[in-house]
């Protein structure tokens, strides 16, 4: 009898799945604060304002030196990059991920 091989992920299957799954835990978290601090590393923050310094959006750095996921607050998506795969994957922002950071902004 023979072992079946099951097939590995491609990277850029790998890419696609992470950012689903980054995208699904914001839509259908429970708060931000619990997705900042559930084990959810943000490695950076890329603060976007408006000319004026105040609060426009944020980045949030989720992975990197493998793969380089980002949470985009402005556009409600996360973009992975991965050699020369790019996925985006768009997120309701029903954990209010968006003001939190308008809040640690203001600090």
């Amino acid at each position: 009898m023979s072992a079946v091989r099951k097939k590995s992920e491609t990277s850029g299957e790998q890419l696609r799945r992470m950012c689903k799954d980054i995208a699904d835990g914001i839509t259908e978290g429970k708060s931000a604060s619990h997705w900042f601090d559930d084990g959810n590393d943000v490695y950076n923050i890329e603060w976007i304002t408006y000319q004026d310094k105040s609060y426009k959006a944020a980045r949030l750095l989720v992975a990197g030196g493998g793969p380089n996921i980002w949470v985009n607050l402005q556009t409600n998506t996360v973009d992975g990059y991965w050699g020369c795969d790019k996925v985006t994957w768009g997120f309701v922002d029903n954990i209010g991920l968006d003001d939190y950071c308008e809040e640690m902004y203001g600090y």
